[in-house]
């Protein structure tokens, strides 16, 4: 892992470690904009009615999904057994030799799996423009 720095790893293992409250709360507000609107259908000041779809669209579009979204695809991608050792360690919290023995694996190639995790959060975050690895 020499060749990212500390503090790129820990901002990839702290997105990941609220990535279920992030999601929860995207949906969430996702779900509110959808189903519920906060505007008024006639217009109380005498101007144009708003048009509900795009005043929908313009918020959807404002919600902030990037590390959200790239998670939630990478988690999509990537081999299984890299991804229960996002479930395991990253969303309940358990230490590394529990993940390692939930997963019938050695320490050490734990460890190289969730390098391997890291390395490509940290590809796929530099691609949409998260991140800068070389800063």
């Amino acid at each position: 892992m020499a060749l990212i720095s500390k503090n790129i790893i820990r901002q990839i293992e702290s997105e990941l470690y609220n990535y279920p409250l992030n999601a929860k709360t995207i949906n969430e507000q996702r779900d509110d904009i959808m189903h519920g609107s906060h505007y008024p259908d006639v217009s109380v000041s005498g101007g144009e009615m708003s048009n509900t779809t795009q005043s929908k669209g313009m918020r959807l579009a404002q919600l902030e999904t990037g590390w959200t979204e790239l998670i939630g695809d990478a988690l999509t991608k990537i081999p299984i057994e890299q991804n229960l050792i996002i479930k395991h360690r990253y969303f309940e919290h358990y230490p590394p030799e529990i993940v390692a023995d939930k997963l019938h694996i050695s320490r050490s190639l734990y460890y190289a799996w969730r390098d391997n995790i890291i390395y490509d959060l940290v590809l796929r975050a530099t691609k949409k423009g998260l991140i800068d690895p070389f800063t």
